[in-house]
């Protein structure tokens, strides 16, 4: 090994030592600030109960090998709700693994929610070296995107396990869509990326990705039109890995309440209600932790935080100063990027304070949103992207670099106590997640509203329906029967056939099948699940399987995700990286 080699991998292990080094740093201020949540006990927030109880039903599908889980079978009495199949499911199967790992689905949830904190603050420094090479700002990027106070609301207010994945997608799919742009070729971040923000949270993923296109509007004269419409097809490529999910549930979501707006609350009224005041984006009143929610003003606390807003005036009206003067460096490309995110972090905040006049002009789908304040967790990436970006073109030395770092992990761990305190309940631990609790707490499928039922019946009748007993026709004798998850097996005798009507709620999903091999027709006896039995004694098996549409979006997802892998494999000359260009894609 010649002198030039040795003094290359040296250079390459420091350079490595240094980012773990960060990475520790990262990650020892997120255990300090979110070291309440580290607790095999659950904490009080706005999702009480419900949000452990949901984990709990995934996972016992994900064990029993009922993959993707379609539904909770012991919601509604037994009869079982279809929120796995409807609902996002990225955040929750995450959770899930945790707890089947740990075999402590409480502390899973728990630790699920620090895990979302660690890794957005990873995400956010990998982003701020990819797009700038300078691993002071990349550091101080995710310091203070850990700790902004909506980080706290999210976890411990809240209690929005998905919000709090978002995170994490942010970052990644900026870093995608730069290496993309920057290397003239698709980066396999950035489709992954978008698939998994889409599978987190649909709607939030709407309005980000609803955004990303103002973004390449904005950059448009240096990226020209080859270079957004490489980027735009990432995009596009994510979203159509989503579709096996995406394409089912919403063909069927007019069969549930959720697709009435009105149960929903997602008529642009009721949305413009719990509009953000904007002097709640400045107040941080201790008494306005909680989950509160009342049309008109939703009392908790919104506050922006100084770490987006101070340092984004500060940084912005210093490379204004520095631009004018000609003393700006670094590459060029970061300007109308940085300035974009930051007239578009303006306009979310204007968008939270009157979101009726959006509302109306944008599909309706936008305003699923229901409360415009979840718009905080993109505001908080927009302005500590912005702000990274306006600083990564101002002449500043790394020595003076560290200095800022280092003052930013002091106003990290300076986070006042009151944001970083959750309400543990003593007796919420694993087992108290029994039979009798998923009884008592499953009459409208683990959720608020029931939004996952079918809309045959109102939500509030639907568990008397289904524990109403089921006479067997006559002629027809069920010997035994058993359940595994979702999985209903039983030993029927009909000499003759005829139709059996089982205590399940009927779902489009269900698929009957005689000795598991010959199919049997379902259908719907007023909301429960039918099915016309052919005549002999065999084995009954009624479980959830793959619809046609799954079945079509599943295709179409393999496809797309081929499609990202020989696109992201293209080799082909590329002109020397600008600085912060760089990193693989």
């Amino acid at each position: 090994m010649t002198d030039a080699s040795k003094s290359t991998v040296h250079a390459r292990w420091r350079e490595l030592a240094a980012h773990g080094g960060a990475a520790t740093l990262i990650a020892a201020v997120v255990l300090f600030l979110f070291q309440e949540v580290i607790s095999n006990l659950g904490f009080q927030s706005r999702e009480t109960f419900w949000l452990y109880l949901r984990v709990q039903q995934y996972a016992a599908e994900l064990f029993a090998g009922h993959f993707p889980p379609r539904v909770f079978p012991d919601a509604v009495a037994g009869g079982g709700s279809a929120f796995p199949y409807y609902h996002p499911p990225l955040a929750y199967w995450l959770s899930a693994f945790v707890g089947l790992l740990t075999g402590d689905r409480v502390s899973g949830v728990n630790t699920s929610f620090l895990l979302s904190v660690l890794l957005s603050g990873w995400a956010m420094y990998g982003m701020g070296m990819a797009l700038t090479g300078r691993r002071w700002l990349a550091l101080m990027s995710a310091l203070f995107y850990v700790c902004l106070p909506y980080r706290f609301v999210a976890v411990f207010v809240l209690g929005a396990l998905e919000q709090s994945w978002t995170f994490v997608w942010y970052p990644l799919i900026l870093t995608g869509a730069w290496w993309t742009a920057t290397r003239e070729r698709l980066a396999w971040l950035l489709p992954v990326s978008v698939a998994a923000l889409l599978l987190t949270h649909a709607v939030l993923a709407l309005y980000f990705l609803g955004l990303c296109v103002l973004l390449l509007v904005g950059c448009r004269a240096w990226l020209g039109w080859r270079g957004v419409g490489r980027v735009t097809a990432g995009g596009a490529l994510g979203v159509a890995m989503t579709l096996w999910h995406f394409l089912p549930s919403q063909l069927a979501l007019e069969d549930v309440w959720a697709g009435v707006p009105e149960m929903m609350r997602s008529l642009p009224e009721l949305v413009h209600g719990h509009r953000v005041q904007p002097w709640q984006w400045f107040e941080q009143d201790p008494n306005r932790w909680n989950g509160i929610s009342t049309f008109g003003l939703d009392s908790m606390c919104f506050a922006l935080g100084a770490g987006q807003w101070l340092t984004l005036v500060l940084a912005a009206a210093s490379h204004a100063v520095l631009a004018r003067r000609g003393k700006v460096e670094g590459d060029a490309r970061l300007t109308p990027v940085a300035k974009t995110l930051a007239v578009l972090w303006v306009g979310c905040l204007v968008y939270m304070a009157a979101p009726l006049p959006f509302l109306l002009m944008l599909p309706p789908a936008f305003s699923y949103i229901q409360y415009p304040w979840r718009m905080l967790s993109v505001t908080a990436f927009l302005s500590i992207a912005a702000t990274g970006l306006f600083l990564a073109r101002a002449p500043i030395l790394p020595r003076l670099g560290r200095v800022i770092a280092g003052a930013a992990v002091v106003l990290a761990l300076a986070t006042p106590p009151f944001q970083r305190v959750n309400s543990l309940v003593w007796d919420w631990d694993d087992a108290a997640i029994d039979p009798w609790t998923l009884y008592l707490n499953g009459a409208s499928g683990f959720t608020a509203w029931g939004e996952y039922l079918p809309r045959t019946h109102p939500v509030h009748q639907w568990m008397a329906r289904v524990s109403l007993p089921v006479a067997s026709p006559e002629g027809i004798r069920v010997l035994s029967a058993e359940r595994d998850g979702s999985r209903l097996s039983a030993r029927v005798e009909a000499p003759q056939g005829g139709s059996l009507v089982l205590p399940l709620v009927a779902y489009d999903f269900y698929r009957a099948s005689r000795d598991d091999e010959e199919a049997l027709e379902t259908f719907s006896e007023q909301g429960l699940l039918g099915v016309r039995l052919l005549p002999g004694n065999y084995t009954l098996t009624v479980e959830p399987g793959a619809t046609p549409a799954e079945r079509v979006g599943t295709w179409l997802g393999v496809a797309a995700l081929g499609l990202v892998l020989v696109l992201a494999n293209r080799r082909r000359a590329r002109a020397p990286a600008r600085p912060g260009s760089g990193g693989p894609g």
